[in-house]
């Protein structure tokens, strides 16, 4: 009987420390994934509240003529003073991220004029030689892109009265009633 409780007399230490480190590991990975999960709410916060805010002064200085020099260099310094508030904005992080990107875009469309903010960070992982043994690299890229379409009643205003006046300019020289019956004729008999 001495013999069988002598072989069995470390197992519960052992068992007790595989058990702990364990829990550990699991606890350390679990705080490290919310690390992540706040990096990139702040991302997003930083991107979003970026693009509203260059939306709401992108145009703020420039008279009614705008829209023939807003590709000045002008614009190239608001976007740039934009990325470097953005930087500004990211230094708030509880990890130091190894390299941060952001890139803001101008698309000015027929209808829309949009401002796109995009910030990728690169922010390394512990492990990060086991991810980089089996995925290449040992950083996970976080990104996220923000798009705020710039409102400008003003000038919303003036295209729409200046397609009704064309409207009815063309109206009047072309007999669009007409047009539209011979169009439906067309398509009816087809």
């Amino acid at each position: 009987m001495r013999k069988t409780l002598s072989k069995e007399q470390g197992s519960y230490t052992i068992e007790a420390i595989l058990m702990m480190s364990t829990l550990l590991v699991i606890l350390f990975l679990l705080c490290f994934s919310f690390m992540l999960m706040y990096q990139r709410v702040l991302l997003t916060k930083t991107a979003s509240s970026l693009a509203q805010r260059a939306a709401k002064e992108w145009h703020q200085q420039q008279g009614l003529a705008h829209h023939v020099t807003e590709l000045a260099p002008d614009s190239k310094t608001r976007v740039q003073t934009v990325e470097g508030e953005a930087l500004t904005q990211l230094d708030k992080t509880i990890k130091k991220p190894e390299r941060t990107t952001v890139e803001v875009q101008y698309h000015r469309g027929l209808i829309t004029q949009e401002i796109t903010v995009a910030i990728a960070q690169e922010v390394a992982v512990p492990l990060g030689q086991l991810k980089r043994f089996f995925m290449g690299k040992n950083t996970v890229t976080l990104t996220v892109e923000e798009r705020v379409i710039i409102a400008e009643p003003a000038e919303f205003i003036r295209n729409t009265d200046l397609l009704v006046e064309c409207a009815e300019r063309v109206g009047k020289k072309v007999n669009l009633s007409e047009f539209w019956a011979k169009r439906q004729g067309k398509t009816g008999s087809g």
